[in-house]
């Protein structure tokens, strides 16, 4: 990555503005989408390619961790995930900052973890500027159909969040 790329990268982490359709930016998200679409494309049988390109995809990952397909993310090398979770079917990350999902997580259909906005302010948005900020999901929680957690949120231990929530 360059040094210009770095300069974006490092604003994006830490939750300033940054320019999100910077090139290396670009890149970063082009390799997460080739990981992702093969995962996507594996057998149920495949486990071991499937644990291989989890392991390649993500920041760390734990043991007994299942993604059904369709599975989405921006970046990949900002998530982590605990053992024994399962996230299911059409799941979408956008990890600009990152996301942490603890041990025995369960994710309903169709969640959302969306650690990234655009700007609010329509010159910047135009412009391409973005801010994010890191999500945690605790031990234990689970995530109903249709969820969606938006950036510098925690949802503590053991949580149910309903079918539907915003938070």
């Amino acid at each position: 990555m360059s040094a210009a790329g770095r300069g974006e990268w490092e604003l994006m982490l830490t939750g300033k503005p940054y320019q999100d359709s910077h090139p290396d930016i670009e890149r970063m998200r082009a390799e997460a989408k080739r990981l992702f679409v093969a995962y996507n494309r594996t057998d149920y049988e495949e486990k071991d390619r499937r644990r291989e390109l989890m392991e390649r995809l993500f920041k760390s990952v734990g043991e007994d961790v299942f993604i059904e397909p369709n599975f989405r993310c921006e970046m990949g090398c900002n998530i982590t995930i605990g053992s024994h979770a399962y996230i299911n079917f059409d799941c979408v990350m956008l990890d600009n900052a990152p996301i942490t999902l603890g041990d025995y997580v369960w994710v309903a259909p169709m969640v959302g973890l969306f650690a990234t906005n655009h700007a609010l302010d329509f010159e910047e948005r135009k412009n391409g500027m973005c801010q994010s900020k890191p999500i945690v999901i605790g031990d234990g929680v689970w995530l109903g159909g249709h969820v969606s957690v938006l950036g510098g949120v925690t949802i503590g231990e053991g949580a149910v969040v309903g079918a539907g929530a915003v938070v």
